[in-house]
C-alpha cells in the first residue's frame, strides 16, 4: 500500500501535472489498494466455538467426561482428535476451524464407558437453525452392542475377516473377527446404522444395506429396514481373483501406485456397498502395485457381476478412476496411465 502511494506522489510531482494523468493514477491507486492490502495480510483461519454440557441418565452433570470429534472425520489422518473434558458442572467448549466442526459427529464418553453422540449440521441445513451450538446437550447412556458373525459357504466361522459397520456418513467400527468368526462393536444407543460388511482374501465378501431401494425412496410411508438388535450374519461364499496391472504410456510397469475399490453390489441388496466411505480412514482396502506394476484383489466376491470402479491413488497420473467389467475382463485388467497435464501458470494465457 505504501509503495502505491509513493508511486502516485512521484508521478504527480515529477512526471506530469496534467489532470488526466493524475486522475488515472489516482483511479489505479483506488482499485489496486484492496488487492495490495489483502496481499499484505496473512490468511487468518476463521474459528468456530461450540459449547454444551454432558449429563447422565438422571440428567446430572458428568465431571471429567471426554468430549471429542474424531480426526478421521476431517479427512486429515495425521491430526489428533479435537478433544476436551467437562468441568465440575459438566460443561465443555471446543474451538477450531469450521471445516473441523461443521457436519461432523460430536461424541462423549466417560470412565464407565457410557456414550453419547450428536451429528453437527452444515450451515446450510435447516437443522442448524434448530440446534443451538452454544447449548449442546449430550446424555450419556450404556453403549449398544453390535455383533457380526462371519461364516463361509459351509457354515464354518471365518476368523481374521475384515469387518465393519457404518451409518450414512460415519463409520462406527472396523476390526478383524476372532477364531469364532465374530466381532462386537460398542456404539452409542441412538446411532442409526445402515451397513455391515465383511471380507477376506480367498473367501470373498458379503454385506447388508439397511436402506430403501431407489425406486422406493419417495413412496408415501416408505421406511427403510432397521438394523437388527440380534447378531448380523455375513456369509463369504467364495472369491474371484482380480489382477490389475498399471503401465505407463510407453508400456513400462508403474509400481507403488495404490488402487482402491469403490463399491460392491450384491443382487439381493437394495443398494451398493460404498467401500471407500467405510474404510477411508484406515485405508485397508488400498493395494499398491508391485515392481511388475500389478496388484491382486483376492477377495472380490463370486457374485460381483456388475461393473466395478477402482480409484487410482496417485494425482500425477490420469485417469484417476478405472473400470473393471467382470464379464469382459475375466479377472485380469491392464490399464495405461498418462502423466497428468501440467496446469498453466497463473497469469499465463492458455
Amino acid at each position: 500500500m505504501s509503495l502505491l502511494i509513493t508511486i502516485f506522489l512521484c508521478a504527480s510531482t515529477h512526471v506530469c501535472r496534467s489532470s488526466f494523468v493524475i486522475y488515472s493514477l489516482f483511479l489505479s491507486l483506488v482499485l489496486l489498494a484492496p488487492i495490495q492490502s489483502r496481499a499484505d495480510k496473512p490468511r487468518i483461519p476463521k474459528q468456530q466455538t461450540i459449547k454444551g454440557s454432558v449429563v447422565d441418565e438422571h440428567n446430572q452433570p458428568v465431571v471429567g467426561a471426554t468430549v471429542f470429534i474424531e480426526s478421521r472425520d476431517w479427512f486429515e489422518f495425521n491430526l489428533p482428535n479435537l478433544e476436551t473434558t467437562t468441568d465440575a458442572q459438566g460443561r465443555f467448549s471446543l474451538t477450531d476451524e469450521p471445516l473441523h466442526i461443521q457436519g461432523q459427529t460430536l461424541q462423549a464418553k466417560d470412565s464407565q464407558n457410557r456414550m453419547a453422540q450428536i451429528s453437527l449440521p452444515w450451515p446450510s441445513t435447516r437443522k442448524s437453525k434448530q440446534l443451538d451450538l452454544n447449548n449442546l446437550r449430550l446424555q450419556l447412556k450404556l453403549p449398544k452392542l453390535v455383533t457380526l458373525e462371519v461364516i463361509d459357504g459351509e457354515g464354518k466361522p471365518v476368523p481374521a475377516a475384515l469387518a465393519g459397520i457404518k451409518a450414512l456418513t460415519k463409520t462406527w467400527g472396523i476390526g478383524k473377527t476372532d477364531n469364532e468368526g465374530k466381532i462386537t462393536f460398542q456404539v452409542p444407543p441412538d446411532v442409526d446404522l445402515k451397513y455391515a460388511v465383511a471380507l477376506r482374501d480367498g473367501y470373498g465378501a458379503d454385506y447388508r444395506a439397511y436402506r430403501l431401494k431407489l425406486e422406493e425412496k419417495y413412496k408415501p410411508g416408505a421406511r427403510p429396514p432397521k438394523f437388527p438388535d440380534h447378531p448380523v450374519r455375513l456369509t463369504l461364499t467364495g472369491a474371484q481373483s482380480l489382477t490389475i496391472k498399471l503401465e505407463s504410456a510407453a508400456g513400462k510397469p508403474l509400481s507403488g501406485i495404490g488402487l482402491e475399490p469403490q463399491s460392491l453390489w450384491k443382487p439381493d441388496q437394495p443398494l451398493p456397498m460404498p467401500l471407500p466411505l467405510m474404510f477411508y480412514a484406515t485405508r485397508q482396502l488400498v493395494q499398491p502395485t508391485d515392481e511388475t506394476g500389478a496388484t491382486v484383489f483376492a477377495w472380490i466376491p463370486h457374485w460381483q457381476n456388475q461393473r466395478m470402479y477402482f480409484g487410482v491413488k496417485n494425482k500425477e497420473y490420469v485417469p484417476h478412476r478405472i473400470t473393471y467389467e467382470p464379464s469382459k475382463d475375466k479377472g485380469t485388467l491392464t490399464v495405461r496411465l498418462s502423466p497428468k497435464p501440467k496446469e498453466p501458470e497463473k497469469g499465463s494465457t492458455p
